[in-house]
């Protein structure tokens, strides 16, 4: 790998020339959500920010610092993708926030606002989309509850996103894989300058991004100014010493270790008296439909990509050696699913496929796909009814596992039918307009 020829800055300015239209949308619409900040909090939020991005870990990043900062007072987190209820993504002290105050918040300030812009005639102050809401509700939540750190998730790349509206005391790239290629690029080093875009001058960067991913991170966390501080094998040897001591490193997967010595290294930059164990202990992430037990050999996890695939079989070999598995999948956009799902081969007895809802891929069209490397696999379009069949159908010392898809999971498991039919039926409203 030639580093001399990548420079970060002139490829971001050649890529922006070649796609300005684009880019020139982006960073409209964040400018119209650093605008809406500036109209609530014309001082500056009270806030102290942490930009989140990354291809795996960042919802537990965000929850481990949302726990580990607990000492320092109130904390918060903005995270996505919801799996069964759109409150999952706002927390206060590591809680997810309360239904009424998600409407309160939304009618007595948001929606005035909003009505605002929609009667404005310049370009500049068109209506904000689906993440700037979500981030100025969280923003109003934070300011509601004191929050003193509120961490922030990236939902694709970071370059360009809402987020980059915000101003923050620190940047976060958990690590870079195979992800999103049709939005961030086809290779490593376009997305490790979108997702490392998320660096500001001047403020502290960290990542746990290792290989070639590191080098081009690094390089383009420091070509936007941001002081970078690299995960190093001390800082998971330590971490993993303190997991050691308490008798825990041997059940928890590598990047798991990674995402928590991420996590310390983070915190003990801005408090150094604080010890690796004593924040360990406070951060007993649990994360919707995350290595998830709803029923006994029952194991949920919203996996949905290459990467999460294999730290998720990697966990299932650990917690479960010897055992054997039952995967009940779904997968929603453009993925390749021979490509995502192969790592399960080794561990499968059987493979259900079934339907994803929201941008959900056909699930005949998947099994004949997955025939081409495993067998036995069987079709039930009906991912609630999928579910049923497969659990009642276990034989002696198997695991069913459902993964690939949120949105299959949430078909499946969800107990509000009412979200539920929300979180299936997203956009339809856009589709009647389309249609008329």
């Amino acid at each position: 790998m030639n580093l001399e020829d990548f420079d970060p800055a002139y490829l971001v300015t050649v890529d922006e020339i070649y796609h300005c239209h684009w880019s020139a949308r982006k960073k409209a619409r964040i400018a119209r959500l650093r605008r809406a900040v500036e109209h609530f909090w014309p001082g500056g939020h009270p806030t102290r920010f942490v930009h989140i991005s990354g291809t795996n870990g960042k919802g537990s990043v965000a929850h481990y610092l949302e726990q580990g900062l607990r000492f320092a007072g109130p904390t918060g987190s903005w995270t996505g993708p919801h799996v069964f209820d759109y409150a999952e993504r706002l927390h206060i002290n590591a809680e997810r926030v309360a239904h009424a105050e998600i409407v309160e918040i939304y009618r007595d300030e948001l929606a005035p606002y909003l009505q605002t812009l929609s009667q404005q005639t310049s370009p500049e102050d068109a209506p904000l989309g689906f993440p700037e809401i979500g981030i100025l509700l969280c923003l109003h939540l934070f300011k509601r509850h004191g929050v003193v750190w509120g961490m922030m998730e990236s939902g694709v790349g970071g370059r360009y996103t809402p987020l980059m509206a915000l101003s923050v005391a620190a940047a976060v790239v958990t690590n870079v894989g195979d992800d999103h290629p049709i939005s961030l690029g086809e290779e490593l080093w376009q997305r490790a300058l979108e997702k490392a875009g998320c660096a500001r001058p001047e403020t502290p960067f960290f990542t746990a991004a290792c290989g070639q991913a590191r080098d081009y991170v690094v390089k383009t966390a420091e070509a936007e100014g941001a002081d970078v501080f690299a995960l190093r094998s001390s800082d998971l040897d330590a971490t993993a010493a303190n997991l050691e001591a308490a008798d825990s490193a041997h059940r928890i997967p590598a990047h798991v270790i990674a995402n928590l010595a991420l996590t310390l290294k983070l915190i003990r930059h801005f408090y150094p008296e604080r010890s690796r164990q004593s924040l360990l202990a406070a951060m007993p992430s649990r994360l919707p439909a995350r290595f998830w037990t709803p029923e006994p050999n029952v194991v949920v996890d919203v996996a949905h990509n290459r990467d999460k695939i294999e730290h998720f079989v990697e966990r299932l070999k650990l917690q479960y050696p010897d055992r054997r598995f039952r995967f009940l999948i779904g997968l929603t956009r453009k993925r390749d699913p021979l490509d995502l799902f192969t790592p399960l081969f080794d561990l499968a007895d059987q493979i259900i496929v079934t339907s994803a809802s929201y941008p959900g891929q056909d699930p005949e069209a998947i099994a004949d796909q997955l025939r081409r490397a495993f067998n036995p696999i069987i079709v039930q379009p009906d991912p609630r009814q999928a579910y049923r069949e497969a659990r009642d159908q276990l034989q002696s010392g198997q695991i069913l596992v459902l993964t690939g898809s949120a949105y299959m999971i949430d078909q499946a498991l969800n107990p509000n039918r009412y979200l539920r039919h929300l979180n299936a039926s997203f956009g339809w409203r856009g589709r009647i307009g389309e249609r008329v």
